[in-house]
């Protein structure tokens, strides 16, 4: 969906039902950066997913400055009417967080991540290799980066909203200018997450979910996951069950005689793949496949042919979408994994005619 501000198109997307949720990116990144955690989060927030002016599929710019795009996120707010709002922003998000929340008080709790208030807060090594994109590129999202922001600690103290600072112990930006962002902010609570850089709290599996749903009081911390243990367990073995039926087809593919059976465990391989990474927006882990049956059924097409080998693993997928049909209650993207698995037996047992 698209939205005029200010003069131009801000993209954004809409999940979930609930106390609105504003997500924000960081710098060169859109809306998709948080894909992992919308898949949590949309069961009890609407969540907003923007892509700021110059990225993703909003309308692109000359130039850049946080505070044009702090008043589009004012806009924004103002137009689609939300209040109550939770805000999430990371790195440059963050940013547009510290400013937008100076200018509205449609946010009722600010969550900026990794936020620096100059460009000389971030580590060096980056900041030499962004003079380096500027210099050959002259993109406007870098030269912003290497200006701006500006922000003062006595700007910082006009946000009145209740905010939480967050940042990775192992972080792009000082850790002392994050603690000055919380000490600045009046009764602002400081987050520094052990183990965690610029990118791992806020990207991939259920952490950044976890911590939204915390600070808003719907999860206790230290409590576990978003996701409950047994259910950590179920989604996990089913994504290795996928990674590794995805490998096993590429083997098979590569094992057949026909033409017409290689092509369409090629697609297979593919499907299994793509149903990975459903699991892996759950997950957050990365699975190794196991070779024994990518071993196992090439080795079987050869000594007991595709006649006997081909109903085996149709019935294995039918199998799989009987057990998916556990967990799409709590989880409905699996709702299409469950259905291609009953697709994918039909199309084995329909190499055999």
């Amino acid at each position: 969906m698209k939205i005029n501000v200010n003069g131009i198109e801000m993209y954004y997307e809409k999940y979930g039902v609930g106390r609105p949720l504003v997500l924000v990116h960081g710098n060169s990144l859109d809306h998709t950066e948080f894909k992992d955690s919308i898949w949590l989060l949309r069961r009890n927030f609407t969540v907003y997913a923007v892509d700021s002016r110059g990225h993703g599929l909003s309308s692109k710019v000359d130039e850049l400055h946080y505070t044009d795009m702090a008043d589009d996120m004012v806009a924004f707010l103002d137009q689609l009417d939300l209040k109550d709002v939770v805000y999430f922003g990371h790195s440059d998000g963050a940013i547009i967080g510290l400013l937008t929340a100076m200018r509205t008080d449609r946010i009722s709790l600010l969550l900026p991540g990794s936020a620096n208030l100059t460009p000389n807060a971030v580590a060096p090594w980056l900041r030499a290799g962004i003079r380096a994109a500027h210099s050959l590129t002259k993109d406007p999202k870098m030269q912003m980066m290497l200006t701006e922001p500006n922000i003062t600690p006595e700007e910082l103290a006009a946000i009145k909203v209740p905010t939480v600072v967050i940042a990775g112990s192992k972080d792009l930006v000082d850790e002392k200018e994050t603690r000055i962002i919380a000490e600045s902010i009046p009764g602002a609570k400081l987050r520094i997450l052990e183990g965690e850089g610029h990118m791992s709290y806020a990207t991939t599996g259920s952490h950044l979910a976890d911590i939204i749903m915390e600070e808003t009081g719907l999860k206790e911390p230290g409590k576990g996951g978003t996701l409950t243990e047994p259910q950590k367990k179920i989604l996990k073995g089913a994504q290795q069950g996928e990674v590794d039926a995805a490998y096993m087809y590429e083997k098979l593919a590569e094992a057949v005689n026909d033409d017409e059976d290689r092509k369409a465990f090629e697609r297979l391989a593919g499907d299994e793949a793509r149903h990975a990474d459903v699991f892996f927006r759950y997950t957050g882990q990365t699975l190794r496949p196991n070779p024994t049956k990518a071993i196992l059924i090439p080795a079987m097409y050869k000594t007991i042919g595709k006649e006997k080998l081909y109903p085996i693993i149709a019935k294995a997928e039918y199998d799989a979408a009987e057990k998916y049909k556990n967990i799409i209650a709590d989880f409905p993207e699996v709702v299409e994994v469950m259905n291609d698995e009953v697709h994918h037996g039909d199309a084995v047992m329909g190499l055999l005619k």
